[in-house]
């Protein structure tokens, strides 16, 4: 199989959605709730980094392994596959795991209570360990890893998607399924890992659609489209799952063909800095609970972060990109790399491209 061509603005696209989990996650430290003036619908809003991470996740997923699957599951490239994606979420989610155990016994022999007690359970980490909590509605320990259970949701339905190919019988099923997608979002409460698998389909469907449709002549309106739903959120005062997911679909339809202009949206996520970001966003995300609790509950009490909150919120946005960064280097690219070498056979290598386009989920 041939390699496909990279997608910088990709990878950049997440590393703005880790921004925004973050930005999000440091808005009310110690019960004070912070504004941040012309960014405060992306804070108050930032959660919606994560709808982002899963319906790109379908896009990019599509991108790489759409042709693997499309004619038949064949078992060399099924085993691939999995063993590509379980090299990806599983050694970085296991450390962090042990690592929030680790702190919470820290935590109860020095007389500190934690607030937040419900992951600590034997059924906590099993289902944890095993990434299937949110399936029913279990905390882990590391309770960002809550997005991951519903990502291996999306992957175990991935090749049953590609091969079912419900997009192929006309050119507009792609978009269809979008709308439909997200009016299915907008008018049910769906449980947290169905709406996962909707956001997934609607980026691969996104996919699928960007190779049918050439955007150039609106690819200027894919900045405007991907901050509609947090400008709009915000002056509502309500979420509109099924419209943010739209627009962040059809951002990514956008940015395939977009233009190269200094004022586009697709310049500004192939920025070397934002794709850095992308590249660790994986360690931001899983490592953000251990860092955030640090600072809520233990650092938060000192005099100058009390008097100046907005002062510890900055270092504490700094020490998580601090600590991912050896994160990523140092855990997460060995360990993928050695898991891919020792679970793919060279036949398997041949049917399913070890390294992605996008480091993405």
């Amino acid at each position: 199989m041939q390699a496909r061509e990279p997608l910088p603005q990709f990878t950049g696209l997440r590393g703005i959605a880790a921004l925004l989990v973050l930005f999000y996650h440091v808005r009310e430290p110690q019960g004070v709730n912070l504004h941040f003036g012309l960014l405060d619908p992306f804070s108050k809003f930032g959660w919606l980094g994560v709808d982002i991470f899963f319906v790109l996740s379908g896009f990019i997923l599509t991108y790489i392994y759409g042709q693997v699957f499309a004619n038949s599951f064949d078992g060399h490239a099924l085993r691939s596959f999995a063993v590509a994606r379980f090299a990806r979420l599983y050694p970085l989610h296991f450390v962090t795991l042990f690592v929030m155990l680790g702190v919470y016994a820290i935590a109860v022999q020095v007389g500190v209570e934690p607030r937040e007690t419900s992951g600590y359970t034997w059924e906590g980490v099993i289902l944890g360990l095993l990434l299937v909590q949110k399936w029913v509605g279990v905390v882990a320990p590391n309770q960002s890893s809550w997005s991951i259970s519903v990502e291996l949701a999306n992957y175990l339905m991935f090749p049953l998607l590609v091969l079912a190919n419900p997009f192929r019988s006309s050119r507009y099923w792609p978009a269809i399924a979008i709308v439909a997608g997200g009016i299915l979002l907008e008018l049910i409460a769906i449980h947290p890992v169905l709406r996962g698998m909707v956001e997934f389909v609607m980026g691969s469907a996104a996919y699928v659609q960007s190779t049918r449709f050439d955007p150039r002549g609106l690819s200027r309106l894919a900045g405007l489209i991907f901050v509609l739903p947090f400008v709009l959120f915000y002056f509502a005062d309500r979420e509109m799952a099924g419209l943010a997911a739209f627009c962040f679909a059809a951002t990514m339809v956008l940015l395939c063909n977009a233009d190269e202009s200094f004022t586009s949206f697709r310049r500004l996520c192939s920025l070397k800095l934002l794709v850095f970001v992308g590249d660790i966003s994986y360690s931001m995300y899983l490592l953000q609970w251990c860092v955030w609790v640090g600072w809520k509950h233990v650092l938060a009490k000192l005099p100058i972060f009390a008097e100046h909150p907005y002062l510890m919120v900055a270092c504490a946005a700094a020490s998580l990109i601090l600590v991912s960064i050896p994160s990523y280097f140092i855990i997460e690219v060995p360990s993928r790399r050695f898991l891919r070498r020792a679970l793919t056979s060279r036949h398997d290598v041949r049917q399913v491209p070890i390294h992605d386009v996008t480091s993405g989920r």
